[in-house]
């Protein structure tokens, strides 16, 4: 009887075992998909299982098994799998394995055959950072792609994220991630934009777990948000941590901000005697600490280069002062701390800053206190004003942060705690491009012009880099801007950088041999030579997301056309104007005398997020002001 029981018992354990080898062989064939996941999509993400385990605050352990199915060319980045270490990282499994459409497996990677490289960035001067990867190339698509890692971490203040969908056009049928946490060590969590996705959770006893199932993929939309602005995600945190065997603990940003006081900056910001005579030398006859600081600033700009110094602690703690002082470079974090310890020397307050550097203004999260930021910049706090500093640039203006740190949260580290505040936002009214041109149209078709730009506020951060291009690089990215003007040539190109009220100018010399349209006796000329919107926006049925305009800012045009001799100027068009909440627009033409007319043009856009029902009229706006801009006038030969 015994016998039969255990022949019957064994025979549903094979039975078990071949179904779940079935479900797997199912979940590796691309040739059954949902239709549903597959729209849009240029891979499908079958399973993804991350599990962390904490196993003390000195020790983490990562464990990673992802299975992607990548329908086309364009989802080759989704099977590109890579673990980064250091020191500190032991990478103790990573495989992969390749199978075909129905399948059969193609090739499979150990790790060691994976290829090992640094992480040297061509900026650093030297770093312990080092990744693998594999390297494959398709032959047919769809395929599939198994990975497995395990990786296990002695730094425990960076808790991996739980991102399910990382990208556009990615499907994900199933994504679970788990915390394990046998240590019991108090354990803080955010989630953030779960609200309209399938996302289950679980929270007990300082573990936590997640679980996404069958989401299509997403399209990108035209001005929508940033990408994990609109997709679940929940950031984790540990209140006792460790960072290259530097304890912490911490649950709010004043606690945080503390620690990086007290491990990272503090005691770092010696100088010699022979520096400190020179700055007080410096500033001596500065009679504001506005003056002082910009005085410094410029030393700095004038003394140090950036290079990027990623070794152990060294990733986040910034050389010495003394060090930078000498040698003469360093990075965001050892600049930053040198101009800190400079103003020092004149008793001027200066904070140790951590920010996202990002031109899509993101954000340290008010709310979250943990390891954030990849940048680091100086806050100086003058009366009611925050004077902010970028330490790495030696071009950019006193003062002037740009669109690189503009408008978004940062951690101030204070000796008494961290301190969460927003840098400068530049107003539409700030960033202003002013154009005036004198422009020549001959007879034959050909025209000249002397073109005249005028930058301020972001609208200086986006052009001033133009100046530090070669002769041939600038003439070819005035032929791009300009692309609508065919045939354009460059004759001459000139600049003026005024730093000290942030005015960057150009002036410019073209020429074209067939700008203008001959149909008979009459010539077809679009006024607007130097400023067409070459905006295109998509149109959507049914539009997903909010309209972001990220930056405002204010174009003014002013040209004078000289026309050519033996043509009339026709009736001038009527002023056209629009104005809405996205901006103002104005476009008006006037007969100075027989042979000359004036243009204007004025554009404002206002910056700002809008309902995503708003998206059309927007697009509306612009289609408007892009077919104004391009349209023409009638010169009648006498």
């Amino acid at each position: 009887m015994l016998q039969k029981i255990l022949r019957i018992s064994i025979v549903f354990m094979l039975f078990g075992a071949l179904q779940i080898k079935a479900q797997d062989a199912m979940q590796l064939q691309a040739m059954i998909l949902d239709s549903t996941l597959t729209k849009n999509a240029n891979a499908i993400v079958r399973s993804e299982d991350v599990t962390i385990v904490i196993n003390s605050k000195k020790s983490i352990t990562v464990k990673t098994k992802r299975v992607v199915t990548v329908l086309n060319k364009l989802g080759n980045g989704y099977a590109n799998c890579c673990e980064g270490y250091d020191p500190d990282t032991k990478i103790k499994k990573a495989e992969a394995t390749i199978y075909n459409a129905l399948g059969k497996e193609i090739k499979k990677y150990k790790k060691k055959d994976f290829n090992d490289r640094s992480m040297y960035d061509g900026v650093s001067l030297i770093g312990d950072n080092r990744y693998i990867y594999f390297d494959y190339s398709p032959i047919d698509y769809p395929y599939t792609l198994v990975y497995e890692s395990e990786v296990e971490s002695k730094s425990t203040a960076f808790m991996k994220s739980w991102r399910p969908i990382t990208g556009y056009y990615l499907s994900v049928e199933k994504s679970q991630y788990k915390i394990v946490n046998p240590s019991k060590i108090p354990l803080r969590s955010k989630e953030k934009y779960f609200e309209g996705y399938p996302v289950s959770t679980e929270k007990r006893d300082q573990q936590i777990s997640y679980v996404l199932s069958k989401v299509p993929a997403l399209r990108k939309e035209d001005n929508s948000p940033s990408f994990y602005d609109i997709v679940p995600n929940a950031k984790l945190a540990l209140k006792d941590f460790s960072l290259v065997k530097v304890d912490g603990s911490a649950t709010d940003w004043k606690s945080m901000g503390q620690w990086q006081y007290d491990n990272l900056v503090s005691g770092r910001d010696q100088l010699s005697a022979t520096t400190v005579k020179e700055i007080s030398d410096l500033v001596s006859d500065a009679t504001t600490t506005k003056e002082k600081v910009k005085r410094i600033y410029e030393y700095v700009q004038n003394k140090t280069r950036y290079i990027s110094i990623q070794l152990g602690i060294g990733g986040w703690m910034p050389m010495l002062a003394k060090d930078v002082d000498r040698l003469g470079y360093g990075d965001c974090k050892a600049l930053t701390n040198y101009t800190k310890a400079l103003l020092k020397v004149k008793d001027i307050p200066a904070y140790y800053t951590v920010v996202y550097g990002d031109k899509n203004k993101r954000n340290i999260d008010a709310e979250f206190a943990s390891m954030q930021g990849n940048h680091v910049i100086l806050n100086i706090p003058d009366g009611e004003e925050d004077i902010w500093l970028e330490c790495t640039s030696q071009t950019l203006p006193f003062n002037f942060i740009g669109d690189f740190t503009d408008d978004r949260n940062v951690l101030v580290v204070k000796p008494e705690g961290g301190e969460i505040k927003r840098t400068k936002k530049y107003k539409p009214e700030e960033n202003l491009l002013h154009t005036t041109a004198t422009i020549n149209l001959g007879g034959d078709k050909k025209m000249s012009a002397t073109v005249q730009r005028i930058s301020q506020g972001l609208e200086y951060d986006w052009n001033y880099g133009v100046q530090f291009k070669t002769p041939k690089d600038q003439k070819l990215y005035y032929k791009e801007y300009w692309g609508y003007i065919n045939g354009l040539e460059i004759n001459s190109i000139q600049y003026n950088d005024d730093r000290d009220t942030v005015k960057f100018t150009e002036n410019i010399n073209v020429s074209c041999s067939s700008y203008i349209k001959k149909i008979g006796t009459r010539l077809l000329v679009t006024p607007n030579l130097f400023s067409c919107d070459e905006s295109n926006l998509s149109k959507y049925e049914d539009r997903k997301t909010p309209l972001v305009i990220s930056r405002g800012y204010v174009n003014t045009d002013e040209y004078i056309i000289n026309t050519p001799k033996g043509y009339a100027i026709g009736k001038m068009p009527e002023k056209k104007s629009i104005n809405n909440e996205f901006g103002n627009y104005e476009y008006k033409l006037e007969k100075i005398n027989e042979n000359q007319i004036r243009f204007k043009r004025f554009l404002k856009i206002v910056d700002g997020t809008f309902p995503k029902e708003k998206y059309e009229e927007y697009r509306k706006f612009r289609s408007q002001i892009k077919k104004i801009d391009r349209s023409r006038i009638v010169l009648k030969q006498q």
